[in-house]
């Protein structure tokens, strides 16, 4: 029982490690983003530093809890993750759900332009 016990504790330990480890690095690519953002807008004058400390500050260590969870989700979408999980949920439900009005796959999509077409020239 205690084995069990020890071995959840470590488990627990190394996601602990992990999440903090992704945290370091999930800030260092943010800063990078900002970085590139203000020097692509406003070039590398004293101007931009000023811009890049402030919004760095903010963002990184005040707010990061907010712009932590919102520039995970703008990078899942710049690589477009956020299709596939759309696709997986909405456009092809799970076997034991029925499709009624969603599309399933491209054919089923086509056909049901093809029919509206039919309708609409049968007016």
């Amino acid at each position: 029982m205690i084995e069990l016990f020890l071995q959840g504790l470590f488990v627990l330990g190394f996601f602990g490690d992990l999440t903090g480890d992704l945290t370091i690095v999930l800030k260092i690519f943010t800063l990078m983003a900002i970085f590139a953002y203000v020097t692509q807008h406003l070039g590398k004058g004293p101007l931009a530093i000023l811009i890049i400390i402030t919004m760095s500050w903010f963002i990184i260590f005040d707010y990061f809890a907010l712009f932590g969870g919102i520039y995970v989700l703008y990078i899942l979408m710049a690589f477009g993750f956020t299709g596939v999980i759309i696709d997986f949920f909405f456009v092809n439900p799970g076997s034991g759900q029925a499709n009624e009005g969603g599309v399933s796959n491209g054919n089923d999509f086509m056909q049901r332009q093809s029919q509206i077409q039919r309708m609409r020239r049968g007016r």
